[in-house]
């Protein structure tokens, strides 16, 4: 199978869909090396909107190093569901991805202190959520963005209860209000166009029950923030409008074993150069 990655020396690619619940199959891109490399694996769990593409910088660079599993959570087109079932907002929510995540990690039997977690924005919150209780075992994670809640400004939440076949000519009102209010797009222009990529590519329903499962229903990260043992490795930008540095601030302080990764922008944040941070985090918690 051809890597949607680019060739990989050492690396064998192929995608499996793996069953998460009777109607629902997950996909997961795994870059598995040919030979021993001796570091940890990494589950990678990317943002809302996100595309793979908008990943390939990193993914090439942690690919090139050691196992990585990339899964692509339920909101995206990837994922294989049962259109005779009818799924609910509950269905899209974080504490759904969670157990996804845990369901995914013990299939490839990565449910262990062995392996790292990443990932990002609601891929990073999602991490957190699974994190809690011990439930995913990893031996620390290291999260770019990860949202404490979601938020819409009053004067948009209209669009939550339209039908969701609205949502492509929807989507040049969405790209305007990125570029106006939550990305330098004059200073990452690279940055912008993966958000416009990756709203290319999204599925309306499900990125409709997504949404409404994370703002209608208000969820916040802070519960249970405490039971989280393991290092995890916070990273931000202060140019980043994406996401509360208040809130990241804060989430990092919470966990027992926090720490702030400041980075010099959200483009760095997508780029390889963000993967000397993650080896270093490895070889601080002697994974």
């Amino acid at each position: 199978m051809k890597c949607p990655a680019g060739e990989i020396k050492g690396v064998e690619y192929r995608e499996e869909f793996v069953a998460v619940a009777d109607a629902v199959r997950l996909k997961v891109m795994i870059f598995k090396q040919t030979a021993a490399q001796g570091k940890a694996p990494v589950i990678f769990v990317a943002g809302w909107i996100s595309a793979f593409s908008g990943w390939i910088p990193v993914i090439r660079e942690l690919a090139a190093e050691r196992d990585v599993y990339y899964l692509e959570t339920r909101e995206k087109y990837s994922a294989v569901i049962d259109p005779n079932v009818s799924l609910t907002d509950e269905d899209f929510s974080i504490f759904q991805s969670a157990k996804d995540i845990v369901k995914i990690c013990e299939h490839f039997k990565i449910n262990t202190p062995a392996t790292i977690a990443c990932g990002s924005s609601l891929g990073a919150t999602s991490l957190l959520e699974a994190l809690k209780n011990s439930r995913l075992k990893a031996g620390g994670a290291f999260l770019v963005g990860p949202n404490s809640e979601f938020v819409a400004p009053r004067s948009l939440l209209w669009i939550l209860s339209l039908p969701a076949g609205l949502y492509h000519p929807l989507k040049y009102f969405l790209v305007w209000y990125l570029r106006r209010f939550r990305v330098d797009a004059e200073k990452e222009p690279q940055q912008m166009q993966r958000y416009i990529d990756a709203l290319n590519t999204v599925e309306p329903q499900r990125l409709k029950h997504s949404a409404r499962s994370v703002i209608l229903e208000k969820y916040q990260v802070w519960n249970d923030l405490d039971t989280i043992r393991v290092p995890v490795a916070v990273a931000y930008a202060p140019t980043d409008k994406l996401h509360d540095l208040d809130n990241i601030f804060e989430i990092a302080r919470r966990l027992p074993c926090g720490k702030l990764i400041p980075c010099p922008s959200n483009l760095y944040m997508h780029s390889e150069e963000l993967i000397s941070d993650i080896n270093a985090f490895e070889r601080d918690i002697h994974i």
